[in-house]
Order: structure tokens, then sequence, then C-alpha cells
């Protein structure tokens, strides 16, 4: 009989805790759900994403160059100076997209190095004050539609609709828009070829970036969301 009576009272106990327990985690899910700001952060490509390793960095150069030294004419060091030899965005296109715009990038190689069937990563990021994130990362969409940045010069790609969201939880401000299509070409025997290709853009309040690859759009969204995560770096 004692052990029937006990029963109860050991239920009661264990309600209780749990009632406890239950509003301990009342109390400190919504501080670990909570978004991570991304204010004051800077871009440091990481030297591989996914099987892709880094093949060549750009440092700082994306925007501009300060010093044309051993260039032979005017001319030549303003191309240098604005966009960076063509591997950049000029200054006044960078600064429409991100307040106090400068710039790195890298670009990643997957499968023997030059050969045939290597595929090649492009990464390019502004870094500045971003007030409003969604309307930089439609910038840089536009900006790369008119062909504005050397990096992602139109070659005759042909896009199944517009960029669509991709979800980057937990970090506050962030966006991330990606769109997929196919490039066709001729290759050096005049076979003509068809290859999937893909697009991300990613914006939040200090780092605005894109990245282009010959895949399917599934497989770029991964690796630009593991580069968001590894690319971006407290000041």
């Amino acid at each position: 009989m004692d052990a029937v009576r006990r029963r109860p009272a050991l239920l009661a106990v264990g309600v209780a805790a749990l009632a406890v327990f239950a509003a301990c985690l009342h109390t400190v899910l919504p501080v670990l759900t909570e978004d991570v700001g991304t204010r004051g952060y800077r871009l440091d490509p990481p030297r591989s994403v996914g099987a892709f390793q880094e093949e060549r960095r750009f440092g700082d150069t994306y925007v501009g160059r300060v010093r044309c030294g051993g260039m032979p004419s005017d001319s030549d060091c303003e191309l240098v100076q604005t966009e960076v030899g063509g591997i950049g965005i000029t200054p006044s296109d960078a600064r429409r997209i991100v307040v106090g715009a400068s710039g790195t990038g890298a670009d990643y190689e997957a499968g023997e190095p030059g050969g045939e069937h290597s595929r090649y990563l492009v990464f390019r990021g502004l870094q500045g004050n971003v007030p409003d994130p969604d309307a930089a990362l439609r910038a840089m969409f536009r900006s790369i539609d008119r062909g504005e940045q050397s990096p992602f010069q139109s070659s005759g790609e042909k896009w199944d609709g517009p960029p669509r969201p991709v979800r980057l939880d937990g970090y506050e401000g962030a966006v991330m828009r990606c769109r997929g299509g196919e490039d066709t070409y001729q290759d050096v025997h005049g076979t003509v070829i068809t290859r999937p290709v893909a697009m991300c853009v990613w914006a939040d309040h200090s780092t605005v970036a894109a990245t282009a690859l010959d895949t399917s759009v599934q497989e770029l969204r991964r690796l630009t969301t593991e580069l968001y995560r590894t690319a971006r770096v407290k000041k």
C-alpha cells in the first residue's frame, strides 16, 4: 500500500520537474533562435569550398586600384584604375551597391589543375555599409545583367526565370537569391555543347557577393551557402 501511495507523489514530483525544465526552455530558446548580427564583417575568401580549391585570389583589388606604376600609357593606367585589368567592377558601379565599397574575390578549381574537365567557381564580393540588404542584392543582379562586372560578363546564357530566394536562417538581414539556366557554345572542334549554368547573390548588412559556376542551381546554392558561412570574418 505504501508503494501504491508513493507512486502519485513521485509522479507529481516528475511533473513538477518537467514544468521547471519547460520553463527553462521557454527562457533560453528565444535567445538561441535570435538572428546573429551581420554588421561589422569583411570578406576573406577561404582556401577551399567543397571540392573546389583556390586557384587565384584578388585581395582587395576587386574595386579599383590606386597606383598605376609600370603602365605604358595613361589610357592603360585608367583601365587598371577603373576596371582592375578586366577582372573587376568599377568603383562608381560598386558604390551604387555598397556604401564605401571595397572588394575581394577568388577563383576556385575542381578537378585536375588546368585539365580538360576542370570546373571553375567564380566568387566576387563587396564589403562596406549595406543599410538595405534586399535593395543591394537587387542592385548587384542589375549590375551583373548590365555587364558592369567583368567576371560575370554574359556569354549567351538563357536563364530559366528570375532569381529565386534561398533561406539564410539565423542571420539578421541576410538574403540570397539564385538562378539557373543553360549556356550553349561551340568547342574547339565545332561541336555544339549545352551545359547548365547557375548564379547566386547574397547580401547582408556589411557584405554583398556573387558566385557563378557551370552546374545545377542546387549545387551552386549549396556551395554559396558554405561560402557565406566561411568567407565572412569579423573586422
